[in-house]
């Protein structure tokens, strides 16, 4: 069973994901397709997170479907549909989201440093350019 206990640091999480989605994926239709997969992950974690458990040891998330009554595992591969056809899936996102929360991999002012850092080097992130604050299930990203 997969329990989020700190709302704040897994908020911090997600809103780093979709904001290095939107500074990395040039393609559109990849973009829309991987923060899509991403507002899914976090709305699928917060909801159904009893139907998750991380396994350490491989870095990978063990996933129970209701609505395929399937079980996935993602660490980067998948075997859903999704996956099979080269599209972003929300089990890979979720893998990636809870791995980066139960690390502590980033912190508020390593990932402020990191956006700052990169919008120095893209002329067109520079003054003015800001992403529009939004919700992903209970989490406001800003």
């Amino acid at each position: 069973m997969l329990q989020i206990e700190n709302k704040d640091k897994f908020g911090k999480v997600v809103a780093d994901a979709l904001t290095k989605i939107e500074l990395t994926v040039t393609d559109a239709g990849t973009k829309k397709r991987w923060i899509n997969a991403i507002a899914k992950a976090t709305a699928e974690i917060e909801e159904n997170g009893v139907f998750m458990t991380w396994q350490s040891e491989d870095h990978s998330l063990i996933i129970w479907s209701q609505k395929s009554n399937n079980i996935y595992t993602a660490n980067g591969h998948c075997q859903c549909r999704a996956f099979e056809q080269g599209s972003p899936c929300f089990h890979r996102a979720a893998a990636r989201l809870v791995r980066l929360y139960l690390e502590g991999e980033r912190t508020e002012t390593a990932s402020i440093d990191a956006v700052s850092s990169q919008a120095e080097e893209i002329p067109y992130l520079k003054n003015g350019s800001y992403i529009k604050a939004e919700r992903v299930g209970s989490v406001r990203i800003n």
